[in-house]
């Protein structure tokens, strides 16, 4: 029977400590994996592309000589201000997520609990 996760992300800490988390399971899998490609042992977090329409596009993973083509991670980003997620999908993982898998709003809480 498969396990597979899917890591929910909330509000600024959880999607900021959520950005660690990924970058330190593509270094995981990039110390194993050296081409960067899809393997049963990376299917418990990340979801493999398909490639047949579009070209794979390299992530850099620790020093930036272990590219990971095909994965993106299984994840929703949640969070009531887009500023931390904005951030998140303008830096280095940026390809590892998705557009459909932001829940994002305008907002903000308004220090409200």
């Amino acid at each position: 029977m498969p396990r597979e996760l899917i890591v929910v992300q909330v509000g600024q800490c959880g999607n900021q400590i959520g950005s660690i988390f990924w970058s330190e399971a593509l270094n995981e899998h990039a110390s194993y994996n050296k081409k960067g490609h899809f393997d049963a042992g990376t299917s418990v977090l990340f979801r493999n592309v398909d490639t047949r329409f579009s070209d794979p596009k390299e992530i850099p993973v620790g020093d930036g000589t272990a590219p990971v083509k095909t994965l993106r991670a299984r994840a929703v980003l949640v969070d009531m201000e887009e500023g931390v997620v904005n951030e998140l999908m303008r830096g280095p993982l940026r390809d590892l997520f998705d557009s459909r898998q932001l829940i994002t709003d305008v907002s903000g809480s308004g220090n409200n609990w």
